[in-house]
């Protein structure tokens, strides 16, 4: 995606860090809270933690896979970004000028032109001078899976990346670095990085009396990450006389831990007429997984004053399902509640409704701060499901699932 393309460019700065900063750039950095993807699932505003009913159970509830009474093979998508493709293909055009122009014998018109050009987009797209940054953030979501009787393996992954472009930057970010910020004004300040948190689950669900309904999902985790840390600038933007970029661009650096989610359904003996609560809990990362992630250069060298290890703590969803005559799904869920590994606790709300004998699914809901709304065929063997929020680029999903 071009997003990533942007990122790389900004990686090729290889412009000034502080230490401290750079602990920023890191993992620690950016949201870890695992995302759980599916296109029926954001059709119903992100809340799926009780009427899923294939292998995604695992990768959202694995207490569900009670529910799903046939071999399923589902492929989903989801993915969603805050910025326009357009607009960042020019943010890359004058980065990439930049980076050119990088070296003992620099081009200062063109240098000053590609700042000026990253400057002016950056306070285009909320930056503002001397303070609070434009931020971009995109996230991708694939998951696919299988289930055979209560058992379900999945292969899931998220990915979230963040770039943030400060301007005019009014002090020396780092004193101790040996730059002089009074012969170096930093123009551009630049900081980001891509975390992929993949997991490989394998799950089983097991009947309780009571109606209680229980699931133990083993998750082997990788966690990859890769950023960067940038500054350039000249003295005067009008009338250059020097000009400068230096700092650090970080190799990828991952590891591979192992976890533990627990999940539990319960719903009551004794119903309302026409209509079936259940009720859901999920604990995820049970068991913390800690990820020792040395920054490293380009070259695989460990880089001194940067550790970009982490740990996946605890995460705990709450979720409520009432289904009305077996065609009408409302779903109320908080997902994060203990605000861990990066994230805040979300709330997601949604409506699902068939028609014409389950064939035809329409879907809407609030998924954290925006409606969305999605759309689903059923023809027994196989169901497509589609789903966006009003700004696509914002919220998108695709998922096809085979049953037999």
């Amino acid at each position: 995606m071009r997003w990533l393309g942007v990122g790389c460019g900004l990686v090729a700065l290889m412009v000034a860090v502080t230490a401290g900063f750079g602990q920023q750039v890191g993992p620690k950095f950016l949201e870890r809270s695992f995302q759980r993807p599916g296109a029926r699932a954001l059709g119903m505003g992100g809340a799926y933690l009780l009427a899923t009913d294939d292998a995604t159970a695992v990768a959202w509830n694995p207490a569900a896979l009670v529910n799903v009474k046939r071999f399923t093979l589902p492929v989903e998508v989801s993915g969603r970004a805050n910025f326009n493709v357009q607009d960042v293909r020019d943010l890359g055009d004058a980065l990439e000028d930049i980076r050119d122009e990088i070296g003992p014998s620099p081009d200062l018109l063109k240098l000053v032109g590609a700042l000026k050009d990253v400057r002016n987009w950056a306070l285009k797209n909320g930056a503002v001078s001397g303070g609070t940054p434009t931020t971009l953030t995109g996230s991708l979501a694939p998951v696919a899976g299988l289930t055979f009787g209560a058992y379900g393996i999945t292969i899931s992954s998220g990915l979230y990346s963040k770039v943030q472009i400060f301007v005019d930057q009014p002090s020396d970010p780092d004193p101790n670095d040996g730059i002089n910020a009074s012969q170096y004004p930093l123009n551009i300040y630049s900081r980001g990085g891509a975390v992929a948190i993949s997991s490989l689950g394998l799950a089983h669900a097991r009947k309780f009396p009571a109606g209680l309904s229980l699931g133990l999902a083993i998750r082997g985790v990788r966690a990859d990450f890769i950023g960067y840390a940038a500054s350039a600038g000249v003295n005067d933007l009008d009338a250059p006389t020097e000009g400068d970029a230096l700092g650090y661009a970080f190799d990828e650096v991952h590891k591979t831990k192992f976890t533990l989610d627990i999940g539990a359904i319960w719903e009551p003996p004794v119903q309302p007429p026409m209509l079936k609560v259940r009720y859901a809990a999920v604990v995820r990362n049970l068991v913390p997984a800690k990820f020792n992630l040395p920054a490293r250069d380009l070259a695989g060298n460990p880089i001194a004053g940067f550790d970009f290890s982490f740990r996946l703590n605890p995460e705990i969803d709450l979720g409520v399902l009432a289904e009305w005559k077996g065609r009408t799904n409302l779903v109320f869920e908080l997902h994060n509640v203990t605000s861990s590994n990066g994230g805040d606790m979300t709330v997601h709300a949604g409506v699902e409704h068939w028609l014409a004998g389950n064939v035809f699914a329409v879907r809407v809901g609030y998924d954290d701060d925006k409606p969305v709304f999605g759309l689903g065929i059923n023809l027994k063997v196989l169901r497509i499901d589609l789903a966006a929020g009003f700004k696509p680029k914002e919220r998108a999903a695709v998922g096809i699932s085979l049953r037999f």
